[in-house]
């Protein structure tokens, strides 16, 4: 027998007359009451009113392919505050939460923690801090680096990411039934390499033409460089060459 998958639409949102009137998360749960795990049920929502809901309610499809951390696996790092203080614990990057996990030990359960400017986590031989930078928006955006090299003039920042996308439709035509079974989303690395050179930062492309358009460097001194240096730029020694270079010519 074949099973029937039921289709429940619920909107949560807020009608503007002389009062608001709120179809709120529990009345959400309450109408998903009674749908066990294996209950073949979807369950589409959408609301104007995303402040009220429940984070959990807001998380990632835990069902999509790859995972939001730098690495899923915990390893051994320290929390290094400025008044010296230090902790040692098991820790991982959520990348899409910008937020570290960390467990005392393998058999603890991880915490989320967030961290502000006074706090430096070491992981393996990587540092990150949190900064606050501008990739030329009306607002400053907030996030972990990684700290790669900092120089008097120069500093180079590695901005971990990760976003969720939608796999590309597949031209495999459907087979005869007519059901073809729904794409999972999937975790795609979004990382990119900072600069920040006089008080203003720059999100490097991967590409040189793209990289000399910033007008971060001197044309001809860069195209000098990266001919003789073979220089790469998803390759964080090589940016590292990069900067030191022109860091020593800017003294």
């Amino acid at each position: 027998m074949k099973k029937i998958a039921l289709l429940l639409i619920l909107c949560i949102c807020s009608i503007g007359f002389s009062q608001n009137y709120d179809i709120s998360q529990d009345q959400l749960l309450t109408e998903m009451d009674g749908f066990g795990t294996n209950t073949n049920v979807i369950v589409i929502a959408a609301t104007n009113r995303a402040d009220v809901l429940d984070k959990a309610l807001m998380k990632y499809d835990g069902d999509a392919k790859g995972n939001p951390y730098l690495d899923k696996n915990f390893v051994e790092g320290k929390l290094v505050f400025n008044n010296g203080k230090q902790y040692k614990a098991l820790i991982r990057l959520n990348v899409s939460e910008q937020k570290f996990e960390i467990k005392k030990d393998i058999n603890s359960s991880p915490s989320a923690i967030k961290i502000d400017e006074t706090v430096k986590v070491n992981i393996v031989e990587a540092s990150y801090k949190l900064h606050s930078f501008n990739l030329g928006s009306s607002t400053n955006t907030i996030g972990i680096l990684e700290e790669c090299l900092i120089l008097d003039k120069y500093a180079l920042f590695y901005f971990p990411q990760k976003k969720l996308e939608m796999p590309q439709k597949s031209a495999i035509p459907s087979p005869a039934s007519g059901y073809t079974k729904p794409p999972r989303p999937e975790w795609r690395d979004n990382s990119s390499y900072l600069i920040f050179y006089n008080n203003r930062s720059y999100q490097l492309p991967t590409s040189h033409k793209k990289m000399l358009d910033l007008g971060l460097f001197n044309e001809k001194v860069y195209k000098k460089y990266r001919k003789a240096n073979k220089l790469n730029l998803k390759n964080k020694e090589s940016l590292k060459g990069l900067i030191t270079y022109f860091n020593s010519l800017d003294s």
